[in-house]
């Protein structure tokens, strides 16, 4: 019997590469935007992500008025 050792690691805890994932968000956040690094690890996943989807918004529109 083949088994997922994938699935079975992140049984008990989440994957080893969401913490890059997360770190890259708050870098983002802290770098780019007004927001302290304490303000970004207390944040909830949706609003953190709310607010990197904002900021990438933002800077397709500045992109797409610039080739205009």
């Amino acid at each position: 019997m083949k088994r997922n050792y994938h699935l079975i690691e992140t049984f008990f805890g989440l994957h080893s590469d969401y913490r890059t994932i997360i770190l890259d968000e708050i870098y983002y956040l802290v770098k780019h935007t007004n927001f302290t690094r304490e303000d970004a690890l207390k944040m909830p996943v949706y609003e953190r992500r709310f607010f990197l989807n904002k900021y990438i918004e933002e800077i397709n529109q500045q992109s797409e008025a610039r080739k205009k």
